[in-house]
């Protein structure tokens, strides 16, 4: 008894030290791919400002690009949620929009979409994995919106309103976005950006059967 006594608080201790140290890495990651770049900083320099060996760091993650996407998962819990529980008189997309203003004034993860993009959005070698992330994403929400619509299988419905949803959250990489917030003076840029959120979904709204229609023959 008293052994195994003994040993729920060793266990606790130690996870809650795994834990510390994941989150310093973590942190120590995020400011040094904030001050220099995802290119400009090595493992060695993130391991060295955590005060742990790269031996140790590459037990807690697998890759320089695992530090990037360590809270995928709950943003894709989040998103999904955040259009699960949305308000009656609530549709998907505005509740996607909210939750992409929110999470772009948020200072975690990477202080938020806006830090986001700047940091990792023009970052050729995370081009793949973001597309990757993107696919994820879109799956579980066409998953949620399925289940909520009771669609039948194979119904094109609920994937192709989760792909449209997930453009909106996609596109805040692009590099319209960044064009877009890189020109407001730095106090405007959460603005700006929350701006071009609201004029995509704004378009998406809209729908796409009345855009670029042709007034006339184009020149030949």
């Amino acid at each position: 008894m008293r052994a195994v006594t003994a040993d729920v608080p060793r266990a606790g201790l130690r996870e809650r030290k795994k834990q510390m140290t994941r989150q310093g890495i973590l942190d120590a990651a995020e400011h040094l791919f904030s001050e220099h770049g995802y290119e400009g900083v090595t493992v060695a320099q993130i391991a060295d400002r955590a005060n742990v060996s790269v031996k140790t760091l590459f037990k807690y993650f697998d890759s320089k690009e695992d530090l990037v996407f360590a809270g995928e998962a709950d943003v894709q819990d989040a998103l999904c949620d955040a259009v699960r529980e949305r308000e009656v008189g609530q549709s998907p997309l505005d509740a996607v929009r909210v939750f992409l203003k929110d999470l772009a004034a948020a200072d975690e993860h990477a202080n938020g979409i806006e830090a986001f993009h700047t940091a990792f959005g023009g970052v050729p070698q995370l081009r793949a994995r973001l597309l990757l992330m993107y696919e994820r994403f879109e799956q579980a929400l066409a998953h949620v919106l399925a289940e909520e619509s009771e669609s039948e299988a194979g119904h094109p419905a609920p994937r192709l309103v989760a792909a449209q949803l997930i453009s909106l959250f996609r596109l805040v990489t692009s590099e319209e976005a960044r064009e877009r917030v890189a020109s407001a003076s730095a106090d405007e840029r959460l603005n700006a950006l929350n701006a071009w959120i609201d004029e995509s979904a704004a378009l998406l709204a809209e729908g796409l059967a009345g855009y670029g229609i042709r007034t006339s023959a184009s020149a030949s």
